[in-house]
């Protein structure tokens, strides 16, 4: 279990790093500007417009570099941006290129991160180093030739300056302590809001997506109720009610055939042991028990053991979900199961579930191969991999499937598991 100051170094290391890392392309960034000042003047001959598209690209991932450290550094999610060619470009798409509101974005980050950036990493790294040559010349300042002091910020010549220069020191450590967090966050929040200026889309689709995946939880739920309401009504209800008729006729006949009386109970029985298993088959399509016993991977191996054809299944990478996620995860695996042994005329089946990490949210992944016949598509809501899709959406997820007239056939499903 990590200490307090263990907890209250490391994001001062993370924004030591941070900054440091900034630096460094901050020479990259020096460099690019060297080159944008010698191709300049060429730009008014013409021929510079043929550096242009080059220039254009390095621009492009210094700042899909940029956004993608400091999103890494917040903890969020950086967009994939698509890269255009800017190959064989006329020079009215030259002049297009340098006039786009990305390369004027772009541009002005990268003129206001050569500005900014001597000034955090003055005030990010140089205060504690500062503050540290400061402290240590209060110490041995004496033993240094007179001709020759120490300057830490002034020169040290005696214990009274030493005592001055410790002073400083620890108040330059302090400052430093305190800013180094805010200052690399500072730095990473600007970034992200000059070269990420469509985040905002980004979390109002997110929250769309959201609403759209609790609109069809609620529907799937509301459907899974009426499916409840219907299997009770037309089956453990009816054969309840079976049961009750034959005890009242078996109440009736009892003094006056005994036999048929006996006849009676025992198609109550028959009735009853019907609806105890009706009532099973339902609750385990509600919440398999298997998934309390054995978890997903057991679930998963005990479906896969009753498909009848030599299959592999491998959850090496699979870690637990919630218990909405895993019971989708089982269903979405026994119904593509179920498809594979009705349809694919397969001779092998590769089954994978895995979770991977991400941010924000973790994902469990549902992957079946089979080397079948092809040609599965996805079908209406409630039947075949039709059922699979709506299962997954009703969480959130995403299914994709590859199968080609012949084979083999990919299945993949996605759960968010922070739903």
């Amino acid at each position: 279990m990590p200490t307090a100051s263990a907890s209250s170094l490391r994001p001062r290391w993370r924004a030591i790093a941070f900054i440091a890392v900034e630096a460094g392309w901050w020479l990259v960034g020096l460099f690019y500007l060297c080159a944008v000042l010698a191709v300049a003047p060429f730009l008014l001959l013409g021929i510079g417009w043929l550096a242009v598209p080059t220039l254009v690209e390095w621009l492009e991932q210094l700042a899909d570099r940029a956004r993608a450290r400091a999103a890494g550094f917040s903890r969020s999610r950086a967009p994939e941006r698509i890269r255009h060619g800017h190959r064989g470009l006329s020079f009215t798409e030259r002049v297009a290129l340098v006039t786009s509101s990305e390369f004027q974005r772009n541009a002005v980050w990268a003129v206001g991160h050569l500005i900014l950036m001597p000034v955090v990493v003055v005030l990010g790294l140089g205060l504690p180093i500062g503050g540290l040559n400061n402290i240590l010349a209060a110490t041995y300042w004496w033993s240094v030739p007179t001709d020759d002091p120490v300057f830490a910020p002034f020169a040290v010549t005696s214990w009274p300056l030493a005592i001055a220069a410790l002073g400083i020191g620890i108040a330059y450590a302090i400052i430093g302590w305190v800013i180094l967090p805010a200052l690399a966050r500072r730095s990473a929040s600007v970034t992200l809001a000059m070269l990420w200026p469509d985040r905002v889309n980004d979390m109002e689709q997110r929250i769309e997506s959201l609403s759209r995946s609790r609109a069809a939880a609620l529907d799937a739920h509301s459907s899974e109720l009426r499916r409840i309401e219907r299997e009770l009504h037309d089956g453990a209800q009816n054969q309840l009610v079976g049961v009750v008729m034959m005890i009242g006729l078996a109440q009736r006949t009892m003094n006056d055939d005994p036999d048929k009386a006996a006849s009676f109970l025992v198609q109550a029985q028959d009735a009853a042991s019907d609806a105890l298993t009706g009532l099973r088959e339902m609750v385990h399509d509600i919440y398999p028990p298997v998934l309390d016993e054995l978890g997903l991977s057991g679930a998963a191996s005990t479906l896969t053991s009753r498909l009848g054809m030599p299959t592999t299944l491998d959850v090496s990478a699979l870690k637990r979900a919630p218990a909405a996620v895993e019971s989708a995860a089982y269903f979405v695996l026994a119904e593509a199961l179920t498809n594979v042994a009705k349809y694919a005329n397969a001779s092998t089946v590769s089954v994978t579930l895995s979770t991977v990490s991400s941010s924000p949210e973790d994902t469990l992944i549902v992957q079946v191969d089979d080397d079948g016949r092809g040609g599965a598509t996805v079908g209406a809501a409630g039947t075949g991999l039709g059922g699979v899709a709506s299962r997954a959406e009703a969480l959130g997820g995403t299914l994709s499937l590859s199968s080609p007239v012949g084979g083999p056939t990919q299945l993949k499903v996605e759960l968010p598991c922070g739903f």
